[in-house]
Protein backbone atom coordinates (compact mmCIF):
# COMPACT_ATOMS: atom_id res chain seq x y z
CA UNK A 1 0.00 0.00 0.00
CA UNK A 2 1.35 3.39 -0.95
CA UNK A 3 2.16 5.80 1.91
CA UNK A 4 -0.05 8.91 1.59
CA UNK A 5 2.88 11.12 2.67
CA UNK A 6 4.71 10.29 -0.56
CA UNK A 7 1.85 10.87 -2.99
CA UNK A 8 2.85 13.92 -5.04
CA UNK A 9 1.55 15.86 -8.00
CA UNK A 10 2.97 14.44 -11.23
CA UNK A 11 3.27 17.96 -12.68
CA UNK A 12 4.76 20.19 -9.95
CA UNK A 13 5.85 17.52 -7.47
CA UNK A 14 4.13 19.09 -4.43
CA UNK A 15 2.67 16.82 -1.73
CA UNK A 16 -1.07 16.32 -2.04
CA UNK A 17 -3.59 17.54 0.55
CA UNK A 18 -6.15 15.19 2.12
CA UNK A 19 -8.77 16.26 -0.44
CA UNK A 20 -6.35 15.73 -3.32
CA UNK A 21 -5.32 12.31 -2.00
CA UNK A 22 -8.98 11.27 -1.78
CA UNK A 23 -9.49 12.38 -5.38
CA UNK A 24 -6.24 10.65 -6.43
CA UNK A 25 -7.40 7.33 -4.93
CA UNK A 26 -10.71 7.56 -6.78
CA UNK A 27 -8.91 8.25 -10.06
CA UNK A 28 -6.42 5.38 -9.52
CA UNK A 29 -9.30 2.98 -8.88
CA UNK A 30 -10.73 4.06 -12.23
CA UNK A 31 -7.49 3.27 -14.05
CA UNK A 32 -5.68 6.62 -14.02
CA UNK A 33 -1.87 6.40 -13.86
CA UNK A 34 -1.12 10.04 -13.08
CA UNK A 35 -2.74 12.80 -11.09
CA UNK A 36 -2.28 16.56 -10.55
CA UNK A 37 -2.80 18.71 -7.48
CA UNK A 38 -5.83 21.01 -7.59
CA UNK A 39 -3.66 23.99 -8.54
CA UNK A 40 -2.15 22.23 -11.58
CA UNK A 41 -5.54 20.77 -12.47
CA UNK A 42 -7.04 24.26 -12.45
CA UNK A 43 -4.21 25.50 -14.66
CA UNK A 44 -4.75 22.64 -17.11
CA UNK A 45 -8.43 23.51 -17.54
CA UNK A 46 -7.72 27.27 -17.37
CA UNK A 47 -10.01 27.90 -14.39
CA UNK A 48 -9.33 29.50 -11.00
CA UNK A 49 -8.53 27.30 -8.00
CA UNK A 50 -11.28 29.05 -6.01
CA UNK A 51 -13.79 28.07 -8.69
CA UNK A 52 -12.58 24.46 -8.57
CA UNK A 53 -12.87 24.27 -4.76
CA UNK A 54 -16.38 25.75 -4.91
CA UNK A 55 -17.35 22.95 -7.27
CA UNK A 56 -15.88 20.37 -4.88
CA UNK A 57 -17.88 21.84 -1.99
CA UNK A 58 -21.00 21.76 -4.13
CA UNK A 59 -20.36 18.10 -4.97
CA UNK A 60 -20.24 17.35 -1.24
CA UNK A 61 -23.42 19.34 -0.58
CA UNK A 62 -25.19 17.36 -3.30
CA UNK A 63 -24.11 14.08 -1.70
CA UNK A 64 -21.41 13.21 -4.24
CA UNK A 65 -19.39 10.14 -3.13
CA UNK A 66 -16.14 11.40 -4.64
CA UNK A 67 -14.75 11.96 -1.14
CA UNK A 68 -15.00 9.23 1.48
CA UNK A 69 -15.78 11.56 4.38
CA UNK A 70 -15.82 15.21 5.39
CA UNK A 71 -12.55 15.98 7.22
CA UNK A 72 -12.85 16.99 10.86
CA UNK A 73 -12.00 20.62 11.47
CA UNK A 74 -8.47 21.22 12.76
CA UNK A 75 -6.57 24.49 12.90
CA UNK A 76 -2.98 25.51 12.16
CA UNK A 77 -1.69 28.76 13.70
CA UNK A 78 0.95 30.77 11.81
CA UNK A 79 3.05 33.65 13.18
CA UNK A 80 4.60 35.07 9.98
CA UNK A 81 8.04 36.61 10.40
CA UNK A 82 10.65 38.07 8.06
CA UNK A 83 13.11 35.25 8.82
CA UNK A 84 11.33 32.77 11.11
CA UNK A 85 7.68 31.70 11.05
CA UNK A 86 6.15 30.02 14.09
CA UNK A 87 3.73 27.12 13.70
CA UNK A 88 1.12 25.80 16.15
CA UNK A 89 -1.74 23.29 15.86
CA UNK A 90 -4.98 22.74 17.73
CA UNK A 91 -5.72 19.50 19.55
CA UNK A 92 -8.43 17.23 18.15
CA UNK A 93 -11.08 18.96 20.27
CA UNK A 94 -10.04 22.43 19.02
CA UNK A 95 -9.80 23.67 22.59
CA UNK A 96 -6.03 23.88 23.14
CA UNK A 97 -3.23 25.14 20.89
CA UNK A 98 0.31 23.82 20.99
CA UNK A 99 3.47 25.04 19.26
CA UNK A 100 4.98 22.45 16.93
CA UNK A 101 7.78 24.17 15.07
CA UNK A 102 9.53 27.12 13.45
CA UNK A 103 10.18 27.48 9.71
CA UNK A 104 13.30 29.42 8.74
CA UNK A 105 12.41 30.64 5.24
CA UNK A 106 12.28 34.18 3.82
CA UNK A 107 10.92 33.42 0.32
CA UNK A 108 7.11 33.35 0.52
CA UNK A 109 6.44 30.64 -2.16
CA UNK A 110 8.88 28.25 -0.47
CA UNK A 111 7.41 29.13 2.94
CA UNK A 112 3.92 28.29 1.67
CA UNK A 113 5.13 24.87 0.50
CA UNK A 114 6.72 24.24 3.93
CA UNK A 115 3.47 25.22 5.67
CA UNK A 116 1.60 22.84 3.35
CA UNK A 117 3.69 19.99 4.80
CA UNK A 118 2.22 20.76 8.23
CA UNK A 119 -1.26 20.98 6.70
CA UNK A 120 -0.87 17.47 5.33
CA UNK A 121 0.84 15.99 8.40
CA UNK A 122 -1.82 17.18 10.86
CA UNK A 123 -4.89 16.96 8.62
CA UNK A 124 -5.47 20.72 8.78
CA UNK A 125 -8.70 22.20 7.39
CA UNK A 126 -8.21 25.85 8.43
CA UNK A 127 -5.12 28.06 8.82
CA UNK A 128 -5.19 30.94 11.33
CA UNK A 129 -2.64 33.48 10.09
CA UNK A 130 -1.60 36.33 12.37
CA UNK A 131 -2.33 39.77 10.90
CA UNK A 132 0.11 42.32 12.44
CA UNK A 133 -2.06 45.41 12.06
CA UNK A 134 -0.95 48.70 13.62
CA UNK A 135 -2.14 49.60 17.12
CA UNK A 136 -4.72 51.99 15.64
CA UNK A 137 -6.12 49.18 13.49
CA UNK A 138 -4.62 50.37 10.20
CA UNK A 139 -2.65 48.13 7.86
CA UNK A 140 1.09 48.72 7.49
CA UNK A 141 3.75 46.96 5.38
CA UNK A 142 3.84 43.88 7.66
CA UNK A 143 0.06 43.49 7.48
CA UNK A 144 0.19 43.82 3.69
CA UNK A 145 2.76 40.98 3.59
CA UNK A 146 0.47 38.83 5.74
CA UNK A 147 -2.45 39.46 3.38
CA UNK A 148 -0.27 38.49 0.40
CA UNK A 149 0.77 35.28 2.19
CA UNK A 150 -2.90 34.59 2.94
CA UNK A 151 -3.69 34.53 -0.78
CA UNK A 152 -0.65 32.36 -1.48
CA UNK A 153 -1.55 29.84 1.23
CA UNK A 154 -5.12 29.62 -0.04
CA UNK A 155 -3.76 28.75 -3.48
CA UNK A 156 -0.97 26.38 -2.41
CA UNK A 157 -2.57 24.60 0.56
CA UNK A 158 -6.15 24.49 -0.69
CA UNK A 159 -7.66 25.14 2.76
CA UNK A 160 -9.50 28.03 4.37
CA UNK A 161 -7.12 30.77 5.62
CA UNK A 162 -8.29 33.13 8.38
CA UNK A 163 -6.48 36.41 9.07
CA UNK A 164 -6.53 37.07 12.83
CA UNK A 165 -5.53 40.30 14.58
CA UNK A 166 -2.24 39.58 16.35
CA UNK A 167 -1.52 42.96 17.98
CA UNK A 168 0.81 42.54 20.99
CA UNK A 169 1.14 38.78 20.41
CA UNK A 170 4.95 38.86 20.15
CA UNK A 171 5.09 41.20 23.16
CA UNK A 172 3.03 38.67 25.15
CA UNK A 173 5.37 35.87 24.08
CA UNK A 174 8.44 37.82 25.20
CA UNK A 175 6.80 38.67 28.53
CA UNK A 176 5.98 35.01 29.15
CA UNK A 177 9.54 33.92 28.36
CA UNK A 178 10.99 36.66 30.58
CA UNK A 179 8.77 35.57 33.48
CA UNK A 180 10.08 32.03 33.01
CA UNK A 181 13.70 33.21 32.70
CA UNK A 182 14.14 31.94 29.14
CA UNK A 183 16.93 33.94 27.53
CA UNK A 184 19.63 33.88 24.86
CA UNK A 185 19.52 31.33 22.06
CA UNK A 186 16.69 29.34 23.66
CA UNK A 187 14.55 32.49 23.68
CA UNK A 188 15.00 33.04 19.92
CA UNK A 189 14.08 29.41 19.25
CA UNK A 190 10.90 29.55 21.35
CA UNK A 191 9.43 33.03 20.85
CA UNK A 192 8.09 32.49 17.31
CA UNK A 193 6.55 29.11 18.13
CA UNK A 194 4.99 30.57 21.28
CA UNK A 195 3.63 33.56 19.34
CA UNK A 196 1.92 31.17 16.90
CA UNK A 197 0.47 29.27 19.87
CA UNK A 198 -0.87 32.50 21.41
CA UNK A 199 -2.49 33.55 18.10
CA UNK A 200 -4.16 30.17 17.64
CA UNK A 201 -5.26 29.92 21.28
CA UNK A 202 -6.85 33.37 21.10
CA UNK A 203 -8.75 32.31 17.99
CA UNK A 204 -9.88 29.02 19.57
CA UNK A 205 -11.03 30.93 22.68
CA UNK A 206 -13.05 33.27 20.46
CA UNK A 207 -14.84 30.25 18.97
CA UNK A 208 -15.78 29.04 22.45
CA UNK A 209 -17.17 32.48 23.34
Amino acid sequence: MRDDRFIRCTVCGSALTADEIALYKKMVNRGAEEFCCIRCLAGHFNVGTDSLYKKIKQFRADGCTLFSEEPKTRYLGVDYGDVRTGIAVSDETNILAGGVGVIKEEWAPKLAERIKEYVIEYGITDIVLGDPVNMNGSRGPRSEKAHALCELLTDVCGVNVILYDERLTTVSAHMYLSENNVRGKKRKEKVDKLAAEIILQAYLDSLQR
